[in-house]
């Protein structure tokens, strides 16, 4: 089925697909997106139909910190530590958009026990280990075709992976999937993928 683990694309109905959207997306599979550039410029608590559009999502997100775009860095911190408890009071997988803050995500993550995906990440293959021993899950970036030592990491993953189009209207998982696994000798990469996606979202 070859998964999208994380879009912007409400059109696409051939392919299970999780969809990034700030409204309820009725009988769609969504996360609820409070993303760390748009946040307001001075922290504030979290509303309460915030909790309400949670419940109907599957996943919060994409949320996350961000040092070279967004609001102050200490307000999407404060921010993030909010949006971690309200995702653990609800039981939600959380979708994290993090540039240059990986640190800070590790230990503010400390406290809490939560099922956690990295998007649109293209790091390096010392990062991506790490996170994986931390049990969170990656979800690449379409770039990774240029990334071959990235892609070396998947034939013998020790940890949960997918792709995703993001905002990318001309990226399709189905296709990456493809490519991957025919140049790169993978074997069932979209069924590995497929399960991945069902374990995160408890589908």
């Amino acid at each position: 089925m070859a998964s999208d683990f994380h879009t912007h694309n409400t059109t696409r109905n051939n392919i299970p697909a999780l969809i990034s959207s700030e409204k309820i997306l009725p009988d769609k599979l969504f996360s609820l997106q409070i993303h760390p550039w748009y946040l307001p410029e001075k922290y504030t608590p979290l509303s309460p139909e915030i909790k309400e559009r949670l419940s109907a999502a599957s996943a919060l997100g994409e949320i996350g910190l961000d040092k070279i775009h967004g609001t102050n860095y200490q307000t999407q911190q404060k921010y993030l530590v909010e949006l971690f408890k309200l995702a653990s009071d609800c039981h939600k997988p959380v979708v994290l958009h993090i540039v240059k803050s990986y640190q800070e995500l590790f230990d503010l993550l400390k406290p809490f026990d939560l099922k956690v995906m990295i998007h649109g990440f293209r790091s390096s293959p010392q990062l991506l280990q790490e996170l994986w021993k931390r049990n969170i899950t990656v979800s690449f970036h379409h770039r990774i075709t240029k990334n071959d030592s990235l892609i070396k990491q998947l034939k013998n993953a020790n940890g949960a992976f997918g792709f995703e189009s993001d905002d990318f209207d001309d990226i399709f998982v189905e296709e990456l999937i493809s490519e991957l696994s025919e140049k790169y000798k993978i074997p069932d990469l979209e069924k590995v993928t497929d399960q991945n996606f069902a374990n995160f979202l408890e589908l």
